[in-house]
């Protein structure tokens, strides 16, 4: 059967690449389903992230999150910005870490990864970067003015309200039977 390999990566056979095609196209399908501002978007993108991260690893995951994010820029007609490729490059690093060969996943594993994920990508870091290129109303070049910007608070108060809502729908996508099951009728 034919292969996809990378020196020191998981071999990927045919219909493994298929399959990460099809997420990748999914991915792309749902970044046009977000709502929201642009420091305020809810987007379902996570299911993605999270089935790359279980099946294909951090490596692959954390390829195929640069590449989306250059190819979702590019089709949103939004400006590339590399340091938000960083970003998506470490969501998939923690969700690869936490979930890759894993069968199962406890309700508490993928709770703390998800908070982990919010808390330092969404809250943090993509709060500062949104700060500095512009695209919030906020000045963040101390401590002190992080803690005291509305603007960062109502960031952080949207991930924990988003915190349930990606748990449960990440127990029941990434627990799936069905889907499990699929998956390895398809790649077999």
């Amino acid at each position: 059967m034919k292969t996809l390999a990378v020196n020191g990566w998981s071999r990927l056979q045919a219909g493994q690449v298929a399959v990460l095609g099809v997420l990748m196209a999914l991915e792309l399908a749902l970044s046009f389903m977000s709502v929201g501002t642009s420091f305020l978007k809810v987007s379902f993108t996570f299911i993605t992230i999270g089935l790359i991260a279980k099946w294909f690893g951090p490596y692959w995951g954390m390829l195929v999150a640069f590449i989306l994010d250059f190819v979702t820029n590019f089709m949103h007609g939004m400006p590339y910005i590399f340091p938000f490729a960083l970003v998506a490059v470490l969501n998939a690093l923690i969700f690869g870490i936490s979930y890759y060969k894993r069968e199962q996943l406890s309700v508490a594993r993928i709770a703390i990864t998800i908070l982990i994920q919010l808390m330092l990508s969404n809250a943090i870091l993509n709060t500062y970067l949104l700060a500095a290129y512009h695209y919030l109303p906020v000045q963040l070049t101390s401590l002190s003015d992080a803690l005291s910007s509305p603007v960062v608070w109502a960031r952080v108060g949207k991930q924990f309200i988003m915190w349930p809502i990606e748990v449960i729908v990440s127990i029941l996508i990434l627990n799936n039977r069905q889907i499990n099951a699929l998956y390895e009728r398809v790649t077999k």
